[in-house]
């Protein structure tokens, strides 16, 4: 059974949208932009992070959301189909126009962030 932190979190989650479309939309007019294959900089973690009530941070992969709350506690909750369809496809390209391109101090493009 879930508690009410859980099931806050799942209704946030749930409320981004019926499928990956919907999803997409939602974060591309909400201004939550990411990068893919990073668990903690893909937009739905931006979006739980700015949405959800005292979490200081989150993490997304394709089958679930973690949140860490602000008195330690971590919330974890399984993706609906929508969001898990999202997060797959923003990780092999599709929704470009929400990838953040990394840049440095003088705004020069980093092409490997890693290094």
């Amino acid at each position: 059974m879930q508690n009410n932190a859980q099931h806050r979190l799942a209704m946030v989650v749930n409320a981004l949208g019926d499928n990956a479309e919907d999803v997409a939309n939602l974060l591309r007019y909400g201004g939550w932009r990411g990068q893919p294959h990073d668990a903690n900089t893909c937009p739905v973690a931006l979006y739980l992070r700015t949405v959800v009530t005292d979490v200081t941070d989150a993490a997304v992969n394709s089958e679930q959301a973690t949140v860490h709350t602000a008195d330690g506690e971590d919330i974890e909750v399984e993706l609906t189909p929508a969001v898990a369809g999202f997060v797959l496809a923003f990780d092999v390209g599709a929704y470009p126009e929400l990838v953040v391109t990394a840049t440095d101090a003088k705004g020069d493009v980093i092409d490997d962030p890693d290094l």
